[in-house]
């Protein structure tokens, strides 16, 4: 509940900014400019996201579920982060994947973990190369990029001691949850788990979706974004696209309101201020961004879900 409502604080202080700061009467310039022709095409490209991202999650998991089944509860998942706060749809999945393979909790969120860092890595690295590509690599634009690298760099310093300092880390573990008498609940709960995460860590079981990961932001997530600038007739360049998908990516894992609202459309339209353009139009394509994200995904998400269900449902009869 804290969460939630520190969410939705975040988001309405964003709101209130930006409609003290912009002018509404910007999407006027909206009549007579969307291409609908443009939609099924924005559609097609959303569900495609799904494709790497969610061949991406079958390897992560060690093919423990099938294709179907990883492609099915990723849009589902994604679909409801759009709704719950605190990216809800995410623990969904989980649970859902845990039905399909009773696999435990714990060894769904080391993957999800893992998930992240390697989707937080993907756009920083991306944005990074979208900056420098259209010659803006200026100081001032690199102090996001900067937090963003040591954000990444602590995920990593992390990974790196499990991997390779186990034993240590083990003994830590051990003394601290003895001193909060929580002793037996790491040995029988938690322990074994990090012996399996640290394992996984090794040879080449996360080669391959860390090979999946930025395609599936470049030729899925970033399409999307390139095809809702021709939608309302607003063109953006490939690598204005690149860098707004970096900006909103970077927007939403600021904690606030269901979907990101304001945070995002607030990084969106920095980005249009740092490559020169109208921040008014900014504010537009943001909006046009999120609410066609909002409706196709969930929209999706209502579908995979009644498939889930159709599926589950006959399992059992």
């Amino acid at each position: 509940m804290r969460k939630l409502i520190f969410g939705i604080l975040v988001s309405g202080i964003a709101v209130y900014f930006l409609s003290k700061n912009f002018d509404l009467t910007e999407f006027e310039r909206l009549e007579g400019k969307i291409n609908w022709w443009i939609f099924p095409l924005l559609f097609l490209s959303n569900l495609w996201a799904f494709v790497p991202f969610s061949i991406r999650w079958y390897h992560l998991l060690e093919k423990k579920i099938s294709f179907s089944q990883s492609f099915t509860t990723s849009i589902i998942g994604v679909g409801l982060n759009m709704v719950l706060p605190a990216r809800g749809g995410d623990l969904v999945r989980l649970i859902m994947n845990k039905r399909d393979t009773e696999l435990p909790l714990t060894h769904l969120f080391s993957r999800i973990f893992l998930e992240k860092v390697m989707d937080l890595g993907s756009v920083v690295i991306i944005g990074a190369s979208a900056l420098f590509f259209m010659g803006l690599g200026q100081s001032k634009n690199l102090s996001l990029l900067l937090i963003s690298t040591l954000v990444i760099l602590g995920m990593i310093v992390g990974l790196v001691l499990v991997r390779y300092f186990l034993e240590t880390l083990r003994k830590i573990a051990k003394n601290v949850f003895g001193l909060i008498g929580k002793h037996g609940l790491y040995e029988d709960k938690l322990d074994h788990h990090l012996v399996e995460f640290s394992s996984f860590l090794k040879g080449d079981k996360l080669l391959k979706p860390v090979l999946y990961s930025i395609p599936t932001w470049i030729f899925g997530y970033a399409i999307s974004y390139y095809l809702a600038g021709l939608l309302i007739g607003m063109p953006i360049l490939f690598p204005e696209a690149l860098l707004f998908m970096f900006l909103g990516g970077m927007g939403v894992a600021i904690p606030s309101a269901p979907s990101g609202i304001g945070v995002f459309h607030a990084a969106i339209i920095s980005g249009f201020i740092i490559v020169g353009r109208d921040p008014g139009e900014g504010l537009v394509y943001a909006t046009v961004v999120h609410l066609t994200q909002f409706v196709i995904t969930t929209s999706l998400a209502l579908v995979a879900y009644l498939y889930w269900r159709w599926t589950h449902g006959n399992k059992t009869k």
